[in-house]
């Protein structure tokens, strides 16, 4: 085969790779329970994006989200994790405010265009000197690189500071410098099963040790940092698997 017919070749596999993703669902582990997001490539046919919304302020009291004067998630209590929902393709602000009250001068507001086909997660966060911060970030659920894992790290403890994450038994930092209210990109690693350890930045102790942690080849996580290091609630993470399961065609 010449140079030329390879190239072609390997182009024509990518590209129905990718039409395959797109025809395929995600499935979802959480604190939540389990739930599937619509096919993607329907969406996109309907004009359509798809959203979630992950709370991570520690507060005793639940909170409702809204796409411009539209309730898309309701009640949302600490550490939830919705399932992904269909939302016009387009520019929306979404606004944070306690459940129930509809008129209320929202806690946080953000304002994103959302893109026909793609996947978003909003991040309820506490605020930095507010009540609170949203944050709308874009979602890969691609297959990652053959024999990888790919996992991304939110920081939504308000007094951790800078912190550091490594995975025991190996030298190489996992995520470092992580900053509050950040959500880092995503990395892709060699799968992993043992204990995770954050650190404060570019120290040796240990301010959180997190055992049993799995990180599988295929599979794509959402590592959360919440809660506080000095007051209730405790500091502690909890993690989102999502992985694309065989198409649907």
């Amino acid at each position: 085969m010449t140079r030329v017919g390879l190239l072609v070749t390997l182009l024509l596999i990518v590209g129905c790779q990718q039409e395959s993703t797109r025809n395929a669902p995600v499935r979802t582990s959480s604190p939540s329970g389990q739930s599937t997001a619509p096919q993607l490539a329907a969406a996109e046919q309907r004009k359509m994006a798809l959203i979630r919304v992950v709370q991570a302020i520690p507060a005793g009291s639940t909170v409702d989200v809204f796409a411009d004067d539209n309730k898309v998630f309701d009640a949302l209590a600490y550490k939830t994790v919705t399932p992904y929902r269909e939302i016009d393709g387009q520019r929306h602000t979404f606004h944070l405010r306690p459940a129930g009250m509809n008129q209320a001068a929202p806690l946080a507001s953000s304002t994103e265009g959302m893109s026909v086909g793609s996947y978003y997660t909003v991040f309820a966060t506490p605020g930095d000197g507010a009540a609170a911060s949203l944050h709308v970030v874009s979602d890969t659920h691609s297959m990652p690189a053959a024999g990888k894992a790919r996992v991304r790290l939110v920081h939504a403890s308000s007094d951790a500071g800078q912190f550091d994450v490594y995975a025991v038994g190996r030298a190489k930092v996992l995520f470092d410098a992580v900053d509050f209210q950040a959500v880092t990109s995503y990395d892709e690693i060699d799968p992993f099963a043992g204990a995770l350890e954050l650190r404060p930045e570019g120290e040796s102790n240990v301010m959180l040790s997190i055992p049993d942690v799995r990180l599988d080849a295929g599979k794509t996580y959402t590592i959360v940092v919440v809660g506080r290091v000095r007051t209730a609630p405790k500091l502690e993470t909890f993690v989102i698997e999502d992985q694309v399961m065989a198409s649907s065609r």
